[in-house]
């Protein structure tokens, strides 16, 4: 992740250097423009502003929203304890809700190799907040009349809690901050008064982590479980981004 970060840094330095060292005081366009765009793709739906650094270097922030959207699913759990003196283990289905609702602010420039030929970009920056992807919560009144014991379902290689109410609440969290790469074409200071964009590109948001409610759970490899889910926790470590901007000249 440090070296992801770094490589950003660098490409953005150097290339403004360039682009600063390759022309006169007068090619220097340093904030005097300003641009607002309104996009949407798989991070949600946005608004950003963005202002010049260079011909060849824009400036872009903005903030990008995930609204509310929800799904049930049935997660596998187990409970372990004691019932009218005698001990109990069964296994147990409960019905959970899952939550998609995220927010994220995000700070990237924009480079452009060949300004005077074609729109074509290169984006590099970062995505901030919003680390938590999916939250999970559910009810079993099953679960909480059988108060003496404990009860947890499976994900995994994680077990999460379910209460003493026999309530659960756990998120899928990745990094708070996540540098981002990507190519598109379009400029959010549109030559004219507007201008469309599309981009593709990838946040690298490391590994997923279960949490119940603000507390991480450690991984327990002897669970034997679901291994198609683990291996899809441990190995997506991006998150693709496919969006579409509208954006207009302010000045």
């Amino acid at each position: 992740m440090k070296k992801i970060i770094r490589a950003i840094s660098v490409m953005v330095l150097m290339l403004a250097s360039v682009s600063v060292s390759a022309g006169g005081p007068g090619d220097l366009y340093l904030f005097n423009h300003l641009g607002i765009g309104a996009h949407v793709g798989t991070t949600g739906f946005g608004f950003e502003a963005a202002t010049p650094i260079t011909k060849w270097v824009t400036l872009r922030g903005g903030v990008t929203i995930m609204p509310g959207i929800k799904f049930n699913t049935d997660i596998d759990g187990t409970y372990e304890g004691t019932h009218e003196g005698q001990h109990i283990e069964q296994d147990f289905t409960m019905d959970v809700k899952g939550s998609l609702s995220r927010v994220q602010g995000s700070v990237i420039f924009n480079i452009y190799p060949l300004t005077h030929l074609t729109s074509f970009y290169i984006a590099a920056g970062g995505y901030f907040g919003g680390s938590k992807i999916v939250g999970v919560t559910g009810h079993s009144d099953e679960l909480m009349n059988l108060a003496n014991g404990d009860s947890y379902l499976e994900l995994g290689d994680y077990k999460l809690p379910v209460d003493k109410n026999g309530n659960v609440d756990g998120a899928l969290k990745v990094n708070a901050f996540r540098p981002y790469l990507g190519i598109g074409f379009g400029r959010p200071l549109p030559k004219g008064r507007l201008n469309f964009g599309v981009e593709l590109g990838v946040q690298f948001h490391g590994k997923m982590k279960l949490y119940n409610r603000d507390t991480e759970l450690e991984k327990i490899p002897s669970l034997d479980n679901d291994d198609d889910w683990q291996k899809w926790m441990d190995k997506l470590t991006v998150y693709p981004v496919l969006k579409f901007t509208l954006s207009g000249r302010i000045f």
